[in-house]
C-alpha cells in the first residue's frame, strides 16, 4: 500500500513539472516579444485613406490601413460575416496591415456599419465596427444612353455605376415615374413625350445625384464646341489675327475657368481683330439656319461698348455677325444662325444663310468701331440645331 502512495505521489509531481514548465516556455515567448506565434491581435483603429481620410468608415475601394498590434500573422479578414476581403500579407506587420474596402453586391454586401472579423493563423479573432458608405452615382463618359436619342414612349437604357437605393429618375427636373434598376450599372426608364430639344437626365439615389444631356430624336439638339477646359470637338489650338491682343487662360472664364479674351487698344495697324482655331469636322446633320443658334457665354470686364464678333465659316463663306455688348458682367447670347451676314459683312442677307451642316470653323472677334479699349471674353461655345433625322 505505502508504494502505490509513493507512485502516486511521483505521477502527481511530474504533471505538476509538465504544467509549470509549460507556463515557463509560454512566459518566456511572451517576455521575448514572439507575438508570431500566439498572435493575440488587437485592433486600435481602420484608417480609410480616401481624399479625405476617416477612422471606421469609407467607400468600397478604398485603401484602409489597419492599425493595433498582433498583426503580423493575420491570415483572413471577413466583413459582414460573408464577404472575404483580399489582402497581401506581405505588407503585414506586427501594428498595422492593409486591405482594400471590398464590395461584391452578387455576394451580398451591403451599405453601413457592420462587423469586421480578423482572424490569425493561430484561429484567434478580434472584431470591430466599419461603415462602407454609398458612393455618388455616375454616368458614363460615352455610350451612356441606348438608343442614344430620346424619343417620347420609347424605353431608354442609362448606363453608369452606383446604381443603389435609385430614389427617382429624371428629366429636365420632372420625374419620368417608372422605372427599373437593372443593376448598378445600368437603368431603364420611358422617356417623357413632348420634348423638342435637348433634355438634361437625372439620377437621384441615397447617396447623390448625377446629370448629363439626353439629345432629342427629331428635336433640337446642343453640341459642345468648346469650354477651353479641354470639352468639345475644337481640341484648344487657337490662334489669334490681325491688330489684337489674345490669350486662352485661367481665371477668365466663367465662374473662374479657363476661357479666351481679345483686348483691342487701338495700337495695331491692322483694321480687324480676332481669334479662330483649326478646321473641325462638321457636328449636326442639320441644315435650316433659321433653326439654328450659336449659344456663347460673354463678358465686356467693365468695357462697355465693346462690339463682339462671331464668325462661322462654311463651304461657302465667312458668315458674321456683331452684337454690342452694353452690360457688365457675363451672359449668354443665343444668336440664330439665319442672322449672319454673308462674306464678312453683317448687312449683307441677300445670299442665302450658313448651311450648319457645313461649319468648320467658329471665330471671334472685336469690331474696331467700339469703345477703346474693346475687351471680348467669352466661353462655353456651343450649337443648338433642329434635326430632323
Amino acid at each position: 500500500m505505502k508504494n502505490i502512495k509513493l507512485m502516486y505521489l511521483h505521477k502527481r509531481l511530474l504533471v505538476l513539472c509538465s504544467i509549470a514548465g509549460l507556463l515557463t516556455c509560454i512566459s518566456s515567448c511572451e517576455d521575448d516579444g514572439d507575438t508570431s506565434r500566439f498572435g493575440n491581435p488587437q485592433i486600435v483603429n481602420l484608417i480609410s485613406l480616401g481624399d479625405e481620410p476617416t477612422i471606421n468608415e469609407g467607400f468600397p475601394e478604398e485603401l484602409v490601413r489597419v492599425e493595433g498590434t498582433g498583426l503580423g500573422s493575420m491570415k483572413e479578414i471577413v466583413f459582414d460575416g460573408t464577404i472575404n476581403t483580399f489582402f497581401n500579407t506581405a505588407l503585414n506587420s506586427d501594428v498595422a496591415l492593409f486591405f482594400n474596402v471590398p464590395f461584391d453586391a452578387d455576394a451580398g454586401s451591403r451599405f453601413g456599419n457592420q462587423t469586421v472579423r480578423f482572424t490569425n493563423q493561430f484561429g484567434e479573432s478580434v472584431s470591430s465596427q466599419f461603415e462602407i458608405k454609398q458612393p455618388a452615382p455616375t454616368l458614363t463618359v460615352e455610350g451612356t444612353f441606348s438608343p442614344p436619342k430620346g424619343e417620347g414612349g420609347i424605353e431608354i437604357r442609362a448606363f453608369g455605376n452606383w446604381f443603389f437605393n435609385v430614389e427617382d429618375v429624371l428629366i429636365d427636373g420632372e420625374s419620368v415615374g417608372d422605372f427599373t434598376v437593372v443593376s448598378p450599372q445600368e437603368l431603364l426608364f420611358t422617356f417623357p413625350e413632348g420634348k423638342t430639344q435637348t433634355t438634361e437626365f437625372t439620377v437621384v439615389t441615397a447617396a447623390g445625384m448625377v446629370s448629363k444631356d439626353l439629345p432629342i430624336e427629331g428635336g433640337f439638339v446642343e453640341y459642345l464646341i468648346t469650354d477651353f477646359d479641354g470639352n468639345g470637338v475644337i481640341p484648344g489650338d487657337w490662334f489669334s489675327y490681325g491688330d489684337r491682343i489674345f490669350q486662352v487662360a485661367s481665371g477668365i472664364g466663367t465662374d473662374g475657368s479657363i476661357g479666351a479674351e481679345i483686348i483691342w487698344d487701338d495700337t495695331g495697324t491692322d483694321p480687324f481683330t480676332g481669334c479662330s482655331h483649326n478646321s473641325i469636322a462638321p457636328v449636326t446633320t442639320g441644315t435650316d439656319a433659321e433653326n439654328a443658334f450659336l449659344i456663347v457665354d460673354v463678358n465686356n470686364n467693365g468695357a462697355i461698348g465693346t462690339i463682339s464678333e462671331f464668325i462661322l465659316e462654311d463651304d461657302r463663306s465667312n458668315w458674321l455677325i456683331q452684337i454690342p455688348l452694353q452690360e457688365t458682367g457675363w451672359q449668354t447670347l443665343r444668336i440664330k444662325m439665319s442672322d449672319f451676314g454673308f462674306g464678312f459683312d453683317p448687312s449683307n442677307q441677300g445670299n442665302g444663310d450658313v448651311d450648319p451642316s457645313k461649319i468648320f470653323a467658329v471665330k471671334a472677334g472685336v469690331s474696331h468701331a467700339g469703345v477703346i479699349p474693346s475687351v471680348l471674353r467669352f466661353d462655353n461655345i456651343k450649337f443648338e440645331v433642329l434635326e430632323l433625322d
